[in-house]
């Protein structure tokens, strides 16, 4: 494994969300891969990339020019783990949406996949947006029914 492969992985993931397709958004993603959404106090469960691409994908409409920022990389090679302190942007229907974020990358032995992640969220902001979001979703919905 090269000195920087889990580095280059944990950009390949930010890549990903900032081009905004199902693909992009799932490639990096091992066979194996779980996705923790955190802090636990949200209640949000654990997601391998069946359950992870049914919760997400569907959402990914609702959101314009989406884009991750990097502030601060913290990568241990050996253990193959990459830490990275991000913020989010983008617009939908019911204003702009910014949360910032801690990942924790977990990958695979050649550091090419990833098969754990622990997104942790701004919880209030993130509880708060998403549960309007999903609620003017409902509604636009059943307008087009």
């Amino acid at each position: 494994m090269a000195a920087s492969t889990v580095l280059e992985t944990a950009y390949s993931v930010i890549a990903g969300y900032n081009a905004w397709t199902t693909e992009s958004v799932m490639a990096f993603r091992a066979p194996n891969c779980v996705q923790y959404i955190l802090p636990a106090s949200l209640g949000r469960p654990s997601l391998n990339n069946e359950e992870y691409a049914a919760y997400f994908v569907p959402l990914m409409p609702a959101f314009r020019g989406w884009h991750i920022t990097v502030h601060d990389t913290i990568h241990d090679e050996p253990a193959r783990k990459v830490a990275m302190h991000c913020s989010s942007k983008g617009e939908t229907d019911i204003g702009p949406y910014n949360n910032e974020y801690m990942i924790v990358l977990h990958m695979t032995d050649d550091g090419r996949k990833v098969e754990k992640i622990l997104e942790y969220v701004d919880s209030s902001y993130s509880k708060d947006y998403m549960l309007r979001l999903r609620e003017h979703l409902t509604k636009k919905a059943k307008a087009t029914e």
